[in-house]
């Protein structure tokens, strides 16, 4: 069954040049914790990483029919999925502390988190951290960027992503925006790794073999697509915050 999603946007941080949003996506599938960790780091980057004052905003969907949701803690002195230590402290009464329930959920009625066993079927939330760079650079010079700042270059390896990028590429100085997209050995593929099932190429479709001097991926903000384009020309570029 295909999980419909709903995206909540959090501006996590605004510098002058480099526009960075966390989006929460919700997914309307009711899978166990782990489960939906997998889920998440296949289309998107992890399960959520939240603050405490964003508890409320994620349980205002009215898509949420059970009175629980996954997000990322996870009993291991209480850790985010992605590794970091769960500071938040936002837990209901005589939680956080039960030996047998190693998850934590949140709960809609109170906007609190709960102890959880994790192998309960939820729905969950999903996250996706993006940078827009509005510095231009070779993609080359732009996957450097990235990787200096414990990142590297976005892949758009779903639809949703790709509307996420699409959005923020209006406020970009290029119309052409560098993503991770690279053509080596005969094939394309996403730097970080993603795979390359979802692709929105322009109606030409796919270049098999393009130019030597024509093998980077960019996004058209104008036309909605993927194009390849010349690695030496100067675009801003998108970082993706991948946690895992």
């Amino acid at each position: 069954m295909k999980a419909s999603v709903t995206v909540l946007l959090f501006l996590s941080l605004f510098e002058l040049n480099v526009s960075v949003y966390r989006y929460h996506i919700f997914v309307n599938e009711t899978l166990s914790w782990q489960e939906a960790q997998q889920h998440c780091r296949k289309h998107f980057d992890d399960l959520s990483t939240v603050r405490s004052k964003d508890l409320k905003d994620l349980s205002y969907n009215s898509l949420i029919k059970e009175n629980h949701f996954w997000i990322g803690v996870q009993r291991d002195r209480w850790m985010w999925s992605n590794g970091e230590p769960a500071t938040i402290n936002e837990w209901d009464t005589a939680q956080g502390s039960d030996p047998g329930e190693n998850c934590a959920a949140i709960r809609k009625s109170t906007k609190k988190l709960h102890d959880y066993g994790c192998s309960g079927h939820l729905t969950f939330y999903c996250m996706t951290d993006l940078d827009l760079i509005l510095e231009t650079k070779t993609w080359d010079e732009a996957l450097d960027y990235c990787i200096e700042r414990n990142t590297t270059l976005a892949s758009m390896n779903s639809s949703t992503i790709m509307d996420l990028a699409m959005n923020m590429a209006q406020n970009a100085l290029t119309v052409n925006v560098w993503t991770g997209l690279r053509f080596l050995m005969a094939h394309w593929f996403w730097v970080n790794g993603d795979d390359l099932e979802y692709k929105a190429w322009s109606n030409e479709g796919e270049v098999q073999c393009p130019a030597m001097n024509q093998r980077c991926g960019a996004l058209d903000r104008d036309r909605r697509v993927w194009n390849p384009q010349n690695c030496q020309e100067r675009l801003n570029f998108f970082c993706s915050i991948r946690r895992r």
